[in-house]
């Protein structure tokens, strides 16, 4: 997987369609890097988000939480967990495609 500390990356991933930001926490829910709009509170509730998406996938007898979506009316967040417990929440706006964003997130942090 190509560290998200690599600027090509993070560029991107900004570049994408619909997607207006971005926050990686890490597991204990320190911000280590996030830019773009609206990512101050998703900073502020992601690590739970991930946590509780975690629990709810083991309720159901998933091995693990691969990745979640969060639809609001103007916003759709996607939470896609990262090596070493990082969590990567992107921001798009309520025009974006999700599945083919999703893809193409998925190919920029190889994890296809």
């Amino acid at each position: 997987m190509i560290p998200m500390e690599n600027n090509l990356v993070i560029q991107q991933i900004m570049q994408t369609p619909n997607v207006i930001g971005y926050v990686r926490c890490s597991e204990s829910g320190v911000v280590i890097e996030q830019e773009g709009n609206e990512v101050d509170v998703l900073a502020n509730v992601i690590v739970y988000f991930q946590q509780i998406a975690v629990l709810i996938g083991e309720s159901f007898g998933l091995e693990r939480f691969h990745e979640a979506q969060i639809q609001g009316k103007s916003l759709i967040v996607l939470c896609i967990p990262l090596a070493g417990g990082d969590v990567l929440g992107v921001i798009l706006n309520s025009r974006a495609r999700v599945p083919e964003i999703l893809g193409q997130i998925r190919q920029i942090l190889n994890l296809s």
